[in-house]
């Protein structure tokens, strides 16, 4: 499971060594043969393994061993390691860890959440936002993905997803009910997607035909009651939750019967503990 380019893998390595190793250079350790080996010092579950091995094969390095992302692991075990030239190891050490210790605690938050959110409801969905620090969308969604989410939205190309800002521009709220006929019908293969403020909204955009509906910072006894309400008469409607979910209080959200809770939280998840050993062969 790699979704990185190539010219990626490169951009990070040059961002770390943009010339040379200075201090293998100057030790003189450059052509000695070593071995690279990387390991969690805490249970996690893996992400990035496939990013480092690729940086192994731009710098030479021989991979012998790797956990793919998406499996848990326990503390002291073994990620990913490799033989190759001093300075190889070396300029690859830092860009490897910073990899593996951001995607797998990323990782690992996603798979938290997610199992607690599968025990009330093993076919709710928990989704990301575009909310990621800027330059790690790449890295960032693959790590929520091999912790068991999805992205909820990769980009404004990808979903019709209309907010009040939207409605801004058309008229308000009614002037959208008014267009929906049009809209449906020029976009016919594209599900639409609306956010409701309250019940009332959500029955009326329901009954003009869209296809889901997402509730922003909704409580819990709210969004309750219209989950309910809307399932019995509308069940193809797809239902969503939004805004301020987070580990506290995602098993709360999870009880309320949605079909997806979106959160943001997963991109600020605290970085496993990994360790790197690097020593002569």
């Amino acid at each position: 499971m790699a979704f990185i380019s190539v010219d990626e893998i490169d951009r990070l390595i040059n961002e770390d060594v943009p010339y040379i190793d200075l201090t293998s250079w100057t030790l003189g350790i450059r052509e000695q043969e070593g071995r690279i080996t990387y390991f969690t010092r805490e249970d996690a579950v893996v992400c990035g393994t496939e990013e480092v091995k690729a940086i192994f094969d731009r710098l030479h390095i021989e991979m012998d061993h790797m956990v793919p992302s998406g499996r848990k692991i326990t503390a002291g075990s073994e990620l990913i390691t490799g033989i190759g030239r001093a300075e190889d190891l070396h300029i690859a050490w830092k860009v490897g860890q910073n990899i593996l210790d951001n995607c797998s605690g990323i990782a690992t938050k996603t798979r938290k959440m997610v199992d607690a959110v599968k025990f009330h409801n093993p076919n709710m969905a928990v989704l990301t936002t575009r909310k990621g620090f800027p330059g790690t969308k790449t890295l960032a969604t693959k790590a929520i993905m091999a912790g068991g989410a999805m992205p909820h939205r990769l980009g404004l190309s990808e979903t019709i997803l209309i907010f009040k800002q939207h409605m801004n521009f058309i008229g308000g709220f009614e002037g959208l009910l008014n267009q929906l006929p049009e809209i449906k019908a020029e976009c016919c293969e594209k599900k639409i997607i609306v956010e409701a403020a309250t019940l009332e909204q959500a029955i009326s955009l329901c009954r003009a035909g869209v296809d889901g509906i997402q509730f922003d910072k909704m409580s819990v006894e709210d969004l309750t009651k219209a989950v309910e309400y809307l399932k019995n008469e509308f069940s193809s409607c797809v239902l969503l939750a939004a805004g301020g979910i987070n580990e506290t209080n995602i098993s709360e959200y999870a009880k309320t019967n949605v079909n997806g809770i979106i959160t943001t939280s997963l991109y600020s998840a605290k970085p496993i503990d990994i360790g790197v050993k690097i020593e002569r062969n």
